[in-house]
């Protein structure tokens, strides 16, 4: 993987105005069914749902469509969630700008479920991490489901078709800058950066909050069959890991 620009930081309008524009074929079909499909039983009239990092609306406008959840979309930017209000508002879905580390306005046991997709891997801070996996679990009723999705740390170095996560033969430990790609859906790449965390430290992140030992899916994308052309690297490898525990 090679690149002249400079990665983008999260939080700026640059970045989510191209985050707007990202090529999400690998989330639609690795991610969010495994999400949905999870919580399907736990969807009911006045049912909370919480959409952790929910940056420009994607998960929550989903969630929010697949049942009868009612949806908060928290993020700390204030242009993803401009983004979010302009291209997926529902009645069911409020948008709050939050602090990546606090839900203060939330009580204790009062949330039905917590989705948080593809946001570790964007923060340097793992006390701030740290902060939030607790207020998760603070806030969820006891059994209710916390999915925590995320690129697979397994899969550094490989190129899939809308992301390439670190470069090849690198060997990144916890708290590594990891420089990434992702496709945007006129064909280009943004230049990104994230952070790599093990899989032990995200168990760690969720067992030190108090939650059980994750269940790992690592999802890849059906082969095409015999006689078909180059085989894509997310068949033979999962991009993603959906970690699954609950209250």
């Amino acid at each position: 993987m090679t690149t002249d620009e400079e990665p983008l930081g999260w939080d700026t309008t640059t970045v989510a105005a191209a985050y707007r524009d990202r090529d999400m074929r690998l989330a639609e079909r690795l991610i969010f069914p495994a999400v949905l499909r999870r919580l399907a039983e736990r969807a009911g009239p006045g049912r909370l749902a919480l959409d952790i990092g929910c940056g420009t609306g994607a998960v929550a406008a989903r969630l929010v469509n697949a049942g009868e959840w009612e949806v908060q979309g928290l993020d700390p930017s204030a242009d993803m969630l401009g983004i979010a209000r302009m291209d997926r508002p529902h009645p069911r879905v409020s948008y709050r700008s939050f602090d990546g580390r606090t839900l203060d306005w939330l009580a204790d046991d009062s949330v039905d479920a917590a989705v948080c997709c593809l946001v570790y891997c964007t923060d340097p801070d793992d006390g701030r991490l740290a902060a939030l996996t607790a207020e998760i679990r603070r806030v969820l009723r006891p059994g209710a489901p916390y999915l925590l999705a995320d690129l697979n740390p397994a899969a550094t170095g490989v190129a899939f078709s809308t992301l390439h996560y670190g470069e090849p033969g690198t060997v990144y430990g916890d708290g590594d800058t990891v420089p990434t790609l992702l496709r945007l859906r006129d064909g280009t790449m943004m230049t990104s950066t994230t952070h790599y965390r093990s899989l032990d430290r995200y168990r760690r992140f969720l067992t030190e909050a108090g939650f059980p030992s994750p269940a790992v899916e690592l999802p890849t994308l059906p082969a095409d069959g015999p006689g078909s052309p180059a085989v894509p690297a997310e068949v033979r490898t999962a991009p993603y890991m959906i970690l699954a525990t609950h209250a």
